[in-house]
């Protein structure tokens, strides 16, 4: 059974996951409230119980999210998928292969210079390590790729690098679970992640 909230900005747009006693705490303090609970549990003090919390949503006001450039989210960024050829390495059980995974400079890092490059695709200046020029390449692509550019390597990226958004933080913490029935009503339709799971990963 899960013991992970979901938790919904003001405006009931996905936010993020956490775990049931930050949610709990939230509620506690009027900064949640409780939008769904797990069926027939419930959490008990010795005077009191409380439905156990399944989706939660914010009180206080919308909230923008901001992530950490690390590895890890720009693979969960990417949903664990190749930019160039869309290869997603699986394992048995389903998680992602993150050994198959790469981060490759979309511009390369040789190339740049005093830390900075001028983005293929429309000129713009970004550092050389920044969400702005970082894919997910899987081991083939990123070495016969090298040190070119896509264009060079004759490779045509799936998306536009960019830093994630309020959204993209969402998807990112949702891709870490696998989803309850109790929130799939609280995700967007045509949303992927309604069915998707992965296991959780440790920061690099």
């Amino acid at each position: 059974m899960s013991e992970a909230v979901l938790v919904l900005n003001i405006d009931y747009t996905p936010l993020e996951v956490v775990p049931w006693r930050d949610a709990m705490e939230k509620i506690l303090l009027g900064k949640a409230e409780l939008v769904e609970g797990y069926a027939g549990r419930f959490i008990r003090s010795a005077k009191k119980s409380w439905a156990w919390p399944a989706v939660v949503r914010l009180t206080t006001g919308y909230v923008k999210r901001k992530v950490k450039l690390s590895r890890k989210n720009v693979l969960a960024r990417d949903s664990y998928t190749c930019q160039y050829c869309g290869v997603r390495p699986r394992k048995s059980g389903g998680a992602p292969r993150l050994e198959d995974l790469t981060i490759d400079h979309v511009f390369p890092k040789s190339r740049a210079k005093n830390g900075w490059v001028n983005l293929p695709w429309n000129g713009d200046r970004a550092r050389v390590t920044s969400w702005e020029n970082l894919l997910t390449a899987c081991e083939r692509c990123n070495t016969g790729k090298a040190d070119r550019t896509p264009k060079e390597a004759g490779l045509t990226m799936r998306s536009r690098p960019k830093a994630p958004g309020t959204m993209d933080v969402a998807r990112m913490s949702i891709m870490s679970v696998r989803i309850p029935e109790e929130w799939k009503m609280y995700l967007p339709e045509d949303s992927p992640w309604r069915d998707y799971w992965s296991v959780a990963l440790d920061d690099d």
